[in-house]
């Protein structure tokens, strides 16, 4: 039997980090995707700021007006996550 789905226990644990964390990355991802401000974020999360930007270097999450490593990446250096979520199909 196939299943296209991934559970988040599964991709935190290929991460190594907990399912809590892994569901907030997520969730940060898909706002960021949607071209939402780092702001818009911390207030969806009811987190600081920090808190979000802290992810946001941790996972590579690049959000409308908050792009860790921009300078770096920019000059072509590869900067690796500190986790990396594989989303996709086993």
């Amino acid at each position: 039997m196939e299943n296209p789905g991934r559970l988040f226990g599964q991709i935190a644990a290929e991460a190594g980090i907990t399912e809590a964390k892994a569901k907030v990355a997520l969730y940060l991802m898909g706002l960021a995707e949607q071209g939402r401000s780092l702001d818009y974020a911390a207030g969806a999360l009811q987190k600081k700021p920090s808190t979000v930007r802290t992810y946001a270097r941790d996972f590579l999450i690049d959000f409308a007006d908050f792009r860790p490593f921009a300078k770096q990446r920019d000059k072509g250096e590869v900067i690796e996550p500190r986790a990396r979520l594989n989303v996709g199909a086993a």
